[in-house]
């Protein structure tokens, strides 16, 4: 199977492939039946068909891709992937899967990029740098992000920033789930508070709680407790912002448990409010202890 068509191929993808296991032997061996049948035989169809479904879809659906701009993005990985597969240095590497793993994020953040500048690949990176500059205006979503104090190090595109950006997003969808929302509806919700317009002005601590609430048809109370939960305010910082700073620790934090799960109950305080609580019944406990 050449890249062109692992480009254009249709998305006939039904269950993967039970018998391959994600551990470094089996994929070696699975190479190696590919030596001798061709990507047309079996252990290629099977292989091809397996990192399609179980790791290029879920990672454009992790990051919030939907409709014609997840299928090009699972389509250019989908390619990415394949090559990468092609390649002899694959098996001698450690963990050959996370390398396709890492080399499938990169395919589907860098179509992003291109994507939102109708460009190439390359050229959309140095637009991305130039958009943190002020020096073009971004289309869409990260604006939102960059605004609550993210930025990417260093003056060139930056991969690895934005394969942290897409773990920050990941880790916030897996903050909402665990609080009792459902998968799907977390990754809807992350995908539409990465896609708002940041805030006119600083005083405008909860931009954006209407069009969550008509995009994601919710509640007004929960829509505004969810734009606070995971932007912040002025005053104090959301979960995004904490998760760029402090990393997954963040998730560990009592106040801002408190405040996710104050998203799924009116009858909570407000996020901020059952935050400060959470934190101070937290302090409390570990000076008894002391």
């Amino acid at each position: 199977m050449a890249p062109t068509e692992a480009r254009t191929a249709p998305s006939t993808s039904t269950a993967p492939p039970e018998a391959i296991q994600r551990t470094r032997e089996a994929l070696l061996d699975l190479l190696d039946s590919i030596d001798q049948e061709g990507w047309e035989g079996p252990a290629g169809t099977d292989l091809l068909q397996y990192v399609r479904a179980e790791m290029i879809r879920p990672l454009a659906v992790a990051v919030g891709l939907r409709g014609a701009m997840a299928s090009q993005a699972e389509a250019t990985a989908w390619e990415a992937v394949w090559l990468a597969l092609t390649k002899p240095s694959l098996r001698t590497a450690g963990t050959p899967w996370g390398v396709l793993w890492q080399t499938a994020r990169r395919a589907v953040l860098s179509e992003i990029v291109a994507g939102q500048f109708a460009t190439t690949e390359r050229r959309g990176w140095e637009l991305a740098v130039a958009a943190r500059k002020g020096e073009v205006r971004l289309p869409l979503s990260l604006d939102a992000l960059i605004d609550t104090g993210w930025e990417a190090p260093g003056n060139e595109p930056d991969v690895t920033s934005r394969l942290e950006l897409a773990d920050v997003l990941a880790d916030a969808r897996n903050a909402l789930e665990r609080v009792g929302w459902g998968r799907r509806t977390a990754g809807r919700i992350i995908a539409a508070v990465a896609n708002l317009d940041p805030p006119a002005t600083p005083r405008c601590t909860v931009a954006g709680w209407r069009t969550l609430a008509a995009t994601l048809d919710l509640p007004a109370w929960q829509a505004r407790r969810l734009a606070v939960v995971l932007r912040g305010t002025a005053e104090w910082p959301g979960l995004l912002t904490l998760l760029m700073s402090q990393g997954s620790d963040a998730l560990d934090d009592p106040g801002m448990r408190a405040a996710l799960t104050a998203t799924r109950y009116r009858s909570h305080r407000s996020p901020v409010l059952a935050a400060a609580r959470a934190t101070a019944q937290t302090q409390h406990g570990s000076q008894r202890e002391a």
